[in-house]
């Protein structure tokens, strides 16, 4: 593992061809690109090494300033990366590869799976549709679409197949719709078809006639109206499908979402034949991917719950931090409304005893004395509302300084 900065790693990808810097860390160059142009580290452009071999001039591409308030972070490369699996994707494919490899020979007559003998007895009965395929398709059968031709084919790779998985620990169960693998503790659905290939399409002599026949009507049209038309004239494609015995497994897309909640890499989960590959011989890989992608599924649905404890632990602070801030104004509105009331007290205190100094020894008007009197009961209440049992009967009614 290297921990680099970004300066650092500029530094060398503009020291050395990236190819050769690639093996240094024990990844591709591929891998040391994606790498580049994820913390946006400028790499010598296409025969830069060339030219410098020869002495011709060159120039460097300045690195640009990160983005983001912290631009002194480290980057980690370790070996093998490039690719997106975790390191406990990464053991179990080893473990599987380790499986298998070790395994003993086994015979075709030693497969003993029940989904698979049923598989087997109902694809020996199935019928071919209109587009040549015969499909099965049951949650106590592995999902198969293959032509009558090939049906012999697709036995010999789904016995090595099951053989390989089960070598491996990965054994076949009923799902919901089909038979899916069961690794890791997950489940991982699948299914085994034959796929079409596009090749060059041959008019049929129907498809000749009737252009024939509209080549005839529009010659007609025009001797007719002195008008040429263009328009109807049927369609014959230029390519189309063809099934010629391409087999391909297919697993379950899974895509790496431990970083990213809606989005990330897609395990490779597709093997079919192709001019220089057999299906058959990937069955490693196959089984391999079945284990990988099974981690997948469970790191995804375990930082999805990381996700969502988060989440709600957000939610939580944030309704806390609203509770205290609607706390805090209540307590300050009646602070406010406590010292008003102080300064309502005292104010009138002083008004009632100037008004007292005024009349002491005189005749006290009808209308004054009662003025008076009532200023006296509204200080009375003043006074009342702010002894220190009244103050702590308001709060608690408030419920501001409740223990929490």
């Amino acid at each position: 593992m290297a921990k680099l900065t970004r300066e650092e790693l500029y530094a060398l990808v503009w020291d050395r061809p990236m190819t050769r810097l690639a093996k240094e860390f024990g990844l591709s160059d591929v891998a040391l690109h994606k790498i580049c142009r994820k913390h946006e580290i400028p790499t010598p452009p296409l025969g830069y090494w060339a030219k410098k071999a020869h002495g011709k001039p060159v120039t460097n591409t300045p690195l640009p300033k990160a983005r983001g308030a912290n631009s002194q972070y480290h980057i980690i490369i370790r070996e093998g990366a490039g690719s997106a699996e975790s390191e406990a994707a990464a053991m179990a494919r080893a473990r599987v590869h380790q499986a298998i490899v070790g395994r003993p020979e086994q015979g075709p007559d030693e497969v003993g799976d029940p989904i698979l003998r049923r598989t087997i007895e109902r694809l020996s009965k199935a019928k071919a549709d209109r587009s040549g395929l015969a499909e099965i398709e049951d949650k106590n059968v592995i999902t198969v679409a293959v032509r009558p031709d090939s049906a012999a084919r697709a036995q010999q790779i789904l016995e090595e197949l099951v053989r390989s998985a089960r070598a491996a620990g990965i054994t076949l169960a009923a799902g919901e719709r089909g038979a899916v693998w069961r690794a890791e503790g997950e489940e991982v659905s699948f299914d085994f078809a034959e796929v079409a290939d596009r090749v060059e399409h041959v008019p049929t002599e129907a498809e000749l006639k009737a252009v024939a026949k509209w080549e005839a009507e529009r010659e007609a049209y025009r001797k007719r109206t002195g008008y040429d038309r263009d328009w109807g004239c049927p369609h014959i494609p230029k390519w189309e499908e063809r099934y010629q015995g391409r087999l391909a497994i297919r697993l379950e897309e899974v895509r790496i979402r431990t970083e990213n909640q809606y989005w990330g890499p897609t395990i490779r989960g597709k093997f079919a034949d192709a001019k220089n590959r057999d299906v058959a011989k990937a069955v490693p890989k196959i089984v391999s991917s079945i284990a990988a992608i099974a981690v997948a599924k469970r790191e995804n649905r375990e930082a999805d719950e990381r996700r969502r404890l988060a989440r709600e632990e957000a939610e939580r602070r944030r309704v806390e931090a609203e509770r205290r801030a609607e706390l805090e104004r209540k307590r300050n509105a009646m602070l406010e409304k406590l010292v008003t009331e102080h300064e309502e007290t005292v104010r009138l205190e002083g008004y009632l005893l100037s008004l007292e100094q005024m009349v002491d020894g005189r005749y006290v008007p009808e209308q004054i004395a009662r003025f008076m009197n009532w200023l006296r009961e509204r200080l009375e209440r003043l006074r009342a509302a702010s002894t220190p049992e009244s103050i702590d009967a308001r709060l608690a009614r408030e419920k501001l300084f409740d223990a929490e």
